[in-house]
């Protein structure tokens, strides 16, 4: 994840070289949110080093001048802190009472400088929203299948302690540089009543748009339940398997089609057995979702053997691990790194465990070690050892073939003289596509069509189906200035997920 320097405020941040609570130096910064830092540190007498979570509310809290304790800048807002102290406090504690290789362990909790700290798992490696935005690319279904085992075994271990998580997502999905998934940020974390169901407190719920079902957007928090959690891992496995955000629950309820392939289109290699998973997880219908994590693995055939394969594999999603960026030189801190996804929160979003990854090591090869331990599934793109092919030269119309039709490119090239950067093909009857390839491969995140025969041009997102390409959302502008934005069906404006606009920004009737 990318930090934004200007978007910093390095005031709010803890000096490096502070030493907390008489054992912990401040080595380096890792992530900056509304509710909270991140922190590196070292154990000082063990010489081990942690990852530190402060809590810190954006606009509300500031520090004296040696960048130390912590104060509120508005007394209306001292009751506030104070709710939201203890719900950081909560959350820690929480976490303590997990113990599973999967989830992100919590060693100690203090007050200082007028705050709260706990101490936590430090991760070498990336989250799935930061391997996306790195590669450009999805993740293949046999390491979707790998990482999904690995959840799996996380939300078991949850559940059975009484807590929903309620903030499931790729960029709280961790893979370390062995490859082990860790589920980190439990600040929307909720404890449930084993006896009548529902949640114990009804204090505001924190989600993610496109990864939260209608019971925890509507805040019915007498319907939350596994179940909850299950929608947000299916639409985590969305995004992972297609690189595209997630439908909203209504844009799945709009879709009539019996396999849901409008709002929830999906690469021709998926399996069949996948996008059934992925149908039932994202039920709009609470009831009629799974209702335990034993029904997902039951489905899956995930027996202990698989599971243990899944958990002792070296199964390193960052096709190029990397080391952390952080330093322990005092005098040299880490870059914080923002939160950029677009929460709907009401009252808290905490800071993520992310870490952002910088050095390139080797991969490890895992097929013939899968087939070995019972052929159950297999890893195609998310684990390929083959190196990236770089950008090395330029062309000038080369016919290439693609999803769209037969036409000649023009634009970077690899080394295989595949089309490799962002360049444009002009077809037969006049239609250009401006896009980024990789490999040969358009991508699907952002292209520009120009319709020769009307002047209307296309920006936005598109699909794949059966290798012909559908436009999916975005803005089509007409010659006029009037545009519609929304997403398509068939290829045109879908009048009932979107709306068209006059040159002067009028909506149309």
């Amino acid at each position: 994840m990318m930090s934004n320097q200007e978007n910093i405020n390095m005031e709010s941040m803890l000096n490096v070289g502070t030493v907390l609570h008489g054992t912990y130096r401040i080595d380096g910064y890792l992530s900056s949110g509304g509710f909270g830092n991140t922190y590196v540190a070292t154990h000082i007498n063990f010489n081990e080093k942690y990852a530190i979570k402060e809590f810190f509310m954006k606009g509300v809290n500031e520090r004296d001048g040696n960048n130390t304790a912590v104060s509120v800048s508005n007394s209306e807002k001292v009751t506030e802190f104070n709710e939201q102290l203890e719900k950081f406090k909560k959350e820690a504690r929480r976490l303590r009472k997990l113990n599973n290789s999967h989830i992100v362990r919590v060693y100690d909790l203090f007050d200082e400088n007028a705050t709260a700290y706990y101490v936590m798992d430090f991760i070498n490696g990336e989250n799935l929203k930061e391997r996306l935005k790195r590669t450009g690319k999805p993740i293949s279904e046999g390491a979707a299948t790998n990482i999904l085992i690995q959840v799996l075994d996380a939300l078991q271990e949850v559940h059975s302690k009484g807590i929903w998580h309620l903030d499931l997502k790729p960029a709280n999905v961790m893979i370390d540089a062995d490859g082990t998934v860790k589920l980190i940020d439990f600040g929307a974390s909720k404890q449930f009543n084993s006896k009548t169901g529902g949640a114990l407190s009804t204090s505001s719920v924190t989600y993610t748009n496109g990864f939260a079902p209608i019971e925890q957007m509507e805040k019915s928090y007498e319907k939350l339940g596994p179940w909850t959690d299950f929608y947000a891992l299916g639409a985590t496995l969305y995004n992972v398997l297609t690189n595209q955000r997630p439908p909203m629950p209504s844009d799945i309820n709009d879709d009539h089609t019996p396999d849901k392939h409008l709002s929830l289109p999906l690469p021709p290699g998926v399996s069949d057995k996948m996008r059934d998973l992925l149908l039932w997880l994202m039920k709009t219908n609470r009831k009629e979702r799974p209702a335990t994590v034993k029904e997902i693995m039951d489905y899956m055939n995930i027996t202990p053997d698989r599971a243990r394969a899944a958990h002792d594999v070296e199964t390193t999603i960052l096709e190029s691990p990397a080391d952390v960026n952080v330093v322990s030189h005092a005098a040299q801190p880490v870059t914080p790194v923002l939160d950029e996804e677009e929460d709907h929160d009401d009252s808290e979003n905490s800071a993520e465990n992310t870490n952002k990854t910088k050095k390139a090591i080797f991969v490890a090869i895992l097929l013939g070690l899968l087939i070995a331990v019972g052929g159950y599934y297999f890893f195609n793109g998310g684990f390929s050892s083959k190196p990236n092919i770089e950008t090395v030269d330029s062309v000038s119309n080369q016919f290439i073939k693609i999803a769209f039709g037969e036409g000649s490119y023009t634009g970077p090239v690899n080394e295989a003289g595949k089309p490799n950067g962002k360049g444009v093909v002009t077809f037969s009857n006049g239609d250009k596509c401006e896009a980024t390839f990789n490999n040969g491969e358009i991508g699907l995140d952002t292209i520009s069509y120009h319709f020769s025969d009307n002047g209307d041009v296309f920006v936005g997102s598109i699909n794949i189906v059966n290798n012909t390409a559908a436009l999916n959302k975005g803005r089509l502008t007409r010659k006029d200035g009037s545009y519609f934005e929304g997403y398509f069906l068939d290829n045109g404006p879908d009048p009932k997920r979107g709306a068209w606009t006059d040159k002067n920004g009028n909506k149309i009737k």
